[in-house]
């Protein structure tokens, strides 16, 4: 069953007028009753995480203890929500791009003071005390047993293998009458974590650690390692840096540099280094530093929630150099919105997004982490998706684009898990990572991007890299082709396949693909990081889809310049041009027509630092364009979806006389 199948309501309850009567009935007589008693109730289905079996069962939680949890507020007109996102995102509509405010967005389809009232009056009658209000959610607070009368269902530990973790004992219900005002409850099991998705590279002060890397793929063969598959292998090239960037995917076409445009990105925590790290980065690579107020933060560190749920502030302080390194690289004129959130756990993420959502304080959000859905134990319910997915839907209604890189392993099966460097070990399928997989959101890919000797655009193949040692004293690679590494994120998602999608995927699956796009993430061929770690600046390489994700905001910060119009939410446009323009995207497949038949391979040269009586390599050679259970083919594919830009793709937004043409239309 779909993931959102589980919040939909009930078809009476749907409309306005009837949902306005049954609150005013509420606030008379639905406290009065505990809530076990009430005849008409409607379940929070998928409320009780899967780690609450019977088996597991540690016993009920004391009632008299404190408990606190969010009371997600769904959307009061959900089918109207609906068809006003289609109509103000579909490119061929006539209500195209006439977004709201959101101030306009809450009065049309935000919860009422009638309805929260209502709600407010049924948790206080069960035992629950309002503590903290937003347009999104209620936190509340109360007994344990206040969980019994508010939601029929107790509230129980259960033994998850690392000790014991609360759950409720049955998935959660409320009043009937409530059912169009409550979307979900979260905060009474274990809260689940996101991650990071890069993956860091030895520093590589080139040449002062005396690392080998090339000028452009292929230059410099390693003559002095074995050969693979039969033939000398030439070292990776050296890290990516903006400008390079830049030529291969054509921003700054025309003058196109995003100003005018706001980037926001949206990590964990904040590096006490920035912008300072940033200005030195973007000065050593040859591009300006931030002009005064063009870089923002909005960082709360009294307010830091630190636990071994999430990396540290140290770890996502990494993260947050390569984001805002890439997206100011590839949009230097774009003002530029760090916000971090108090932790990496749902809540505190999810109130960073909606501090720039709530607010409207950028056009695009770019997002470098993730979760995922089907994992032991399993932490993601459907209301914490569905409250993801509302939010998603709220910035498509007022224009503001959101991208989430999608992920670095793979098809995030167990299989990937067991090898890949920045997998989730407690996946249980193959999955499209979350909130990637949200169909409000574009699914940001990874690929492997080779230049030229002039610099230019070479080919693309899918970011997926089997890893080989030396073995044999230093004689022989092994194994060859290798172990999978890690690999660009994509594949089916849980939510049904949006309208924008349709015609244009292929494959026999009804349920949203992923990635959109894809862009440069590789981890062996990394683009190259400036960061302040324990005191000392580094220029790192850094790899993953966490580089894509910004990057391809900044594209969009660009586009949207080039355009003079607000984009909003990319996807409809973006498949509506690839069905209609051959030539906005690079069709990226996992053999490239002009690479050569013999398998793409490339030697990293981690530097003489390595500690190689450690057990460490210096060098390390990678089988490319094998991504683990995902293949990248002609058209549409789950490793890369529609391609990564060209330089035609920015050029399209200055002729907007070009329209997107309907499926198998004549160019």
């Amino acid at each position: 069953m779909p993931l959102h199948a589980s919040i939909r309501l009930p078809h009476r309850l749907r409309r306005g007028s009837v949902a306005a009567a049954a609150c005013a009935l509420l606030l008379g007589t639905a406290g009065s009753l505990p809530a076990a008693h009430a005849a008409d109730r409607h379940p929070l289905v998928g409320s009780r995480p899967a780690y609450a079996t019977p088996a597991a069962d540690a016993g009920p939680v004391p009632g008299a203890r404190r408990v606190s949890a969010r009371l997600y507020l769904g959307s009061r007109d959900p089918a109207g929500l609906s068809a006003f996102l289609r109509a103000v995102t579909d490119p061929h509509s006539p209500e195209y791009r006439h977004y709201l405010t959101p101030a306009a967005y809450q009065r049309r389809f935000g919860q009422t003071d009638q309805h929260i009232r209502a709600v407010s009056a049924w948790l206080a009658r069960s035992g629950f005390t309002v503590t903290g209000r937003t347009l999104h959610h209620l936190t509340i607070e109360g007994p344990a047993r206040a969980v019994q009368r508010a939601f029929g269902t107790s509230l129980h530990r259960y033994r998850t293998g690392r000790g014991t973790s609360d759950a409720p004992s049955g998935d959660l219900s409320v009043p009937a009458a409530l059912g169009a005002t409550v979307l979900g409850v979260s905060g009474l099991s274990t809260p689940g974590a996101a991650r990071p998705l890069s993956t860091p590279a030895p520093a590589l002060d080139v040449p002062a650690d005396g690392a080998v890397c090339s000028g452009h793929f292929g230059q410099k063969p390693a003559t002095r390692l074995p050969k693979a598959y039969g033939r000398t292998t030439a070292y990776a090239p050296c890290p990516y840096i903006p400008a390079q960037l830049r030529h291969a995917y054509g921003a700054g076409t025309d003058g196109a540099t995003g100003r005018g445009s706001t980037i926001a990105v949206v990590d964990a925590y904040g590096s006490p280094d920035m912008p300072a790290d940033a200005d030195r980065y973007a000065r050593a690579t040859g591009d300006r530093a931030f002009r005064p107020g063009q870089y923002r933060q909005h960082v709360t560190p009294r307010g830091w929630h630190i636990s071994d749920a999430c990396a540290p502030p140290r770890t996502w302080a990494g993260e947050q150099a390569l984001d805002i390194d890439l997206a100011h690289g590839l949009a230097p004129d774009a003002k530029v919105l760090y916000v971090g959130a108090n932790s990496c756990l749902d809540n505190d993420l999810m109130d960073a997004e909606t501090y720039v959502i709530d607010g409207r304080r950028a056009d695009v959000v770019s997002n470098s982490w993730a979760e995922i859905v089907h994992s032991s134990p399993g932490h993601l319910t459907p209301t914490l998706v569905a409250a993801w997915n509302l939010l998603f839907e709220q910035a498509a209604a007022e224009g503001i684009g959101v991208s989430f890189a999608a992920g670095d392993c793979g098809d995030s099966s167990p299989g990937a898990a067991r090898t890949g460097v920045n997998c989730d070990p407690k996946t249980t399928r193959a999955q499209a990572d979350f909130p990637s997989g949200s169909p409000w959101v574009t699914s940001v890919g990874g690929t492997t991007l080779a230049l030229d000797r002039h610099g230019d655009y070479a080919w693309e193949t899918s970011m997926g890299d089997e890893l080989s040692v030396l073995t044999d004293k230093g004689r022989a690679w092994g194994p060859v082709p290798g172990v999978f590494a890690f690999g660009g994120g994509g594949g089916a998602s849980d939510f049904p396949r949006p309208w924008y999608q349709r015609g244009r995927v292929p494959g026999g699956t009804a349920r949203r693909a992923t990635p959109d796009v894809a862009l440069e993430g590789d981890g062996a061929l990394p683009v190259l990081v400036g960061l302040t770690d324990a005191g000392t600046y580094h220029l790192v390489g850094f790899g993953g889809t966490s580089a894509a994700a910004p990057a391809f905001a900044a594209v969009q910060a660009d586009a949207q310049q080039a355009s003079g119009h607000r984009l909003g939410f990319a996807n409809p446009l973006l498949y509506a041009l690839a069905a209609s323009h051959a030539h906005v995207f690079h069709d990226v497949t996992d053999h490239p027509a002009n690479a050569g038949t013999a398998p793409l391979t490339v030697v990293r040269d981690e530097g003489p630092g390595v500690d190689t009586a450690g057990g460490a390599q210096r060098y390390l050679l990678y089988t490319l364009g094998h991504d683990f259970g995902l293949h990248a083919r002609r058209g549409y594919d789950d490793a890369t979806g529609l391609g990564s830009p060209t330089t035609g793709y920015l050029r399209w937004f200055r002729h907007p006389e070009l329209a997107p043409r309907p499926a198998g239309a004549t160019p």
